[in-house]
């Protein structure tokens, strides 16, 4: 694949950071890369058109351009800016966990995931339609896992392959899978 000096891409802006005195750090989730980081040049700056859109948990269309070490963005667009995450504490802590649950699990430079990506968009867009916020983040949680290959075994033992049984916890404490 060739390389391109700037490229078009559609990401969701999982943190950020000052960066200089007057450029922004971000980290974002991409359809097309994966997870990157990149600089927003003038970011902080009262007159920047680019602020608003590099907030957390905002969808956005992005033009990269290709710096010496990180991309440097050019252009940027909202696609969806997700408003209700930021109205009440509870909401954005719930989101801000679900993006660093992904942050956490994925490294840099992995690649494209556009299963993940649309994991991330829609749970996003489950916690801002009203949706129980606890379920949104359940599901997100045991598809992140699976998608990542971390599936939990939670109807046969991952020692011997038995079924697990509904049973009294309590007096299960002592009883350990040896085969």
């Amino acid at each position: 694949m060739p390389e391109f000096r700037s490229v078009r891409i559609h990401a969701i802006v999982l943190r950020h950071r000052d960066w200089g005195e007057a450029d922004r750090l971000v980290t974002l989730f991409t359809r097309e890369q994966g997870k990157l980081r990149a600089v927003a040049k003038g970011a902080r700056k009262v007159t920047s058109r680019k602020a608003g859109h590099l907030e957390p948990f905002t969808h956005v269309k992005l033009q990269l351009a290709r710096g010496r070490s990180l991309f440097i963005v050019t252009q940027a667009d909202t696609i969806d800016a997700h408003i209700p995450l930021r109205e009440t504490l509870e909401m954005t802590g719930t989101a801000s966990y679900v993006v660093e649950l992904l942050d956490r699990f994925v490294y840099e430079d992995e690649g494209a995931n556009p299963t993940l990506f649309r994991l991330l968009a829609d749970t996003l867009k489950r916690l801002v339609t009203g949706e129980e916020p606890w379920l949104a983040v359940r599901y997100y949680e045991m598809r992140l896992l699976d998608f990542l290959g971390f599936r939990p075994q939670l109807f046969e033992c991952a020692n011997c392959g038995r079924e697990i049984k509904a049973e009294d916890q309590f007096h299960a404490v002592g009883k350990v899978c040896l085969t």
